[in-house]
């Protein structure tokens, strides 16, 4: 039985975590925004499009090797003391006229382990439970507009970041410190299904889904979308990538990805031209991420690295379409209600077989 101060000492974690999540994401955006791509305009949009898919695919599908790494090494800690310390040299040395090649490479290995390591934590925190990994996933939407934003309205916090990373780096390094790796006993790496063949079934259908998702956040363009409305927006993602995880702890995944999704699919028939239905559709779509995200790690319970880093690989490969066409020309209700409409068939089918075979997952 866990005791009330270890209980204490995970939540205090998860929350320093959460916040660190909106921080390195911010940190990269800003740097991306503010520092990249003005300095790429000299060679054209091809070598801004270079760069910007270099920090996608290290940032993202990097995160399956580092994963698999996190896995063996099993000390999230060090993990996310390593994202922070790449995030800090990169903000360091650009005083110092560090080029951009080795600058994004750092801010995509930097947010890689961070990720990794505070994901891995989350999914710790209480197992086959979703309102963790929820409440930690949600921040880095904010992390994102902020850094898009602030970076919009030429603001130089360059100074202002490396305080910031360096003071959270010191933080990290005391819990690193206080961490006893002596009563930490590594478990073997399994990456075999908890329950076989269904589970497996279920795996990839979570990953065709985060694969759809990401799409849709690329296509998601409403004409009401700017100023407050799009700070909105982002709250509505926020809210529901955390209220997906209490919700599904609380009722049920089964029943959570049914409503949600099933709701959502009616709200983007009419999200263009009411904006109230536009941001709950968008609420409700989002309550699948951590879901998909804590149903894979029940399925691979000794790989939570690996399987934290297989569904930010599905990100990165659901962001492939925008680098080569227009986004926009997607951007159709009926489109939106397709794409919800598939996500619930992908997930709720794999679910009720599942169900048959007294699987983990609540009813």
């Amino acid at each position: 039985m866990i005791g009330i101060s270890e209980k204490r000492g995970k939540a205090i974690s998860l929350s320093y975590y959460t916040v660190l999540h909106c921080l390195v994401d911010f940190c990269c955006i800003y740097y991306m925004v503010q520092i990249v791509m003005p300095a790429c305009w000299t060679g054209g949009i091809e070598t801004w499009l270079l760069y910007g898919v270099l920090y996608n695919f290290i940032a993202f599908a990097g995160q399956l090797p580092v994963g698999i790494f996190g896995d063996w090494l099993q000390r999230n800690q060090y993990m996310v003391a390593a994202g922070l310390l790449c995030l800090l040299s990169v903000y360091v040395g650009t005083g110092f006229g560090l080029p951009l090649l080795p600058a994004v490479l750092l801010l995509g290995v930097g947010n890689a382990c961070f990720h990794v390591g505070g994901g891995r934590e989350a999914m710790a925190y209480r197992e086959n439970a979703c309102q963790p990994v929820g409440i930690f996933v949600a921040t880095g939407a904010f992390g994102v507009f902020g850094g898009k934003w602030v970076a919009g309205q030429g603001m130089n916090w360059i100074p202002t970041m490396i305080v910031v990373l360096g003071i959270a780096l010191l933080l990290q390094l005391v819990l690193c410190y206080r961490t006893t790796v002596k009563n930490q006993i590594k478990q073997p790496i399994s990456f075999q299904p908890e329950k076989g063949s269904w589970s497996l079934l279920l795996a990839v259908c979570c990953i065709l889904v985060v694969i759809l998702r990401s799409f849709a956040g690329t296509i998601f363009h409403f004409s009401w979308s700017s100023g407050w409305l799009a700070l909105l927006m982002t709250v509505g993602i926020v809210l529901g990538k955390a209220v997906g995880g209490v919700l599904a702890d609380r009722f049920g995944i089964r029943p959570t990805v049914l409503v949600s999704l099933t709701c959502s699919a009616l709200l983007f028939l009419g999200a263009n031209a009411v904006p109230v239905m536009g941001l709950l559709a968008v609420f409700l779509f989002n309550m699948t991420m951590p879901i998909t995200l804590s149903l894979l790690g029940m399925q691979f319970p000794s790989a939570k690295g690996t399987a934290f880093g297989a569904l930010t690989f599905a990100i990165f490969i659901g962001l492939i379409p925008s680098y080569f066409c227009n986004s926009s020309q997607f951007s159709k209700p009926w489109i939106y209600l397709l794409l919800s409409a598939v996500s619930l068939v992908l997930l709720y089918i794999p679910l009720l077989l599942e169900k048959r075979r007294d699987c983990v997952v609540k009813a």
